[in-house]
């Protein structure tokens, strides 16, 4: 079989999106991205390897799992069952980050609920002296975190293990950005969510109830752990954003609307 054809069986069969086959080429025959097609009149072998990692996306498993790996903000992030796959619009909370604090140098992050370590392993990759805290409960969130961290910002961060809704027990001195991308669907919308979905950590997505509940913990929080002018910039539901914004003590945030027109991440600065 051609390359050619692997991916065109692929596209037909499993990821009709040709990017996505393409990556799944990519770590199967262990070809660079960028490099598949120069290879497209190769011959390959569909390995026991290989013909494992089609199962999987048969039973609908994220291809991101399957290959371990998650770009964002233009970095290969690793990835698997053990945290939350990264997704686009969470690339705008590093856009923010980086657009507030353009030109500063030696700042220091708090980032919550951090699963795989994407938002701050990005920041810190763009912000070579900035520095990082990274919190999440999950000890095996931490080790995913640990390996994006390491491999973009060596020696710049810390990892906590600690209830993000206890926040001020793990954390007490201030930062000048804090960031968070929290669980946020409601009960309801996690269990009506499709089954590719399912695989993913249900902690990192739902609350378990309306899906506020970590903004109504640590919106109130904030204001003691981040310094003045410092900002704190959260991921929001779709339609969370007037919900959320009720729970700040001060009326000074914006709302950054997402590619798709959504209200999603919320910006509040500490004056």
């Amino acid at each position: 079989m051609k390359l050619a054809e692997f991916i065109g069986f692929v596209r037909e069969n499993y990821l009709p999106n040709r990017h996505d086959a393409l990556e799944l080429a990519s770590k199967a025959f262990d070809i660079g991205y960028s490099k598949v097609p120069l290879h497209l009149s190769d011959d390959v072998t569909v390995s026991e390897d290989v013909q494992k990692m089609l199962d999987r996306l048969g039973e609908g498993e994220p291809l991101a799992y399957v290959i371990n790996n998650k770009s964002f903000y233009g970095l290969d992030m690793y990835v698997d069952g053990r945290v939350l796959i990264p997704r686009p619009e969470t690339e705008l909370i590093v856009s923010e980050a980086l657009r507030h604090f353009k030109g500063c140098r030696s700042l220091k992050i708090l980032d919550v609920c951090t699963g795989s370590g994407c938002i701050p392993a990005a920041i810190l990759h763009e912000m070579p002296d900035w520095t990082a805290d990274v919190l999440d409960i999950s000890a095996d969130a931490l080790a995913v975190a640990d390996i994006n961290l390491n491999r973009y910002a060596a020696g710049r961060y810390r990892l906590i293990q600690g209830d993000a809704l206890r926040l001020t027990e793990y954390v007490c001195e201030k930062y000048d950005i804090i960031t968070c991308n929290p669980p946020y669907l409601t009960e309801e919308e996690w269990e009506a969510s499709p089954k590719s979905l399912k695989y993913e950590p249900k902690n990192a997505l739902s609350d378990g109830g309306d899906g506020l509940l970590f903004y109504k913990k640590l919106l109130d929080m904030i204001p003691d752990l981040c310094h003045i002018n410092g900002v704190a910039l959260f991921e929001l539901g779709q339609g969370q954003h007037e919900s959320a914004a009720v729970l700040l003590k001060q009326n000074n945030y914006k709302k950054i609307k997402d590619y798709q027109g959504i209200e999603r991440v919320l910006a509040w600065t500490n004056l």
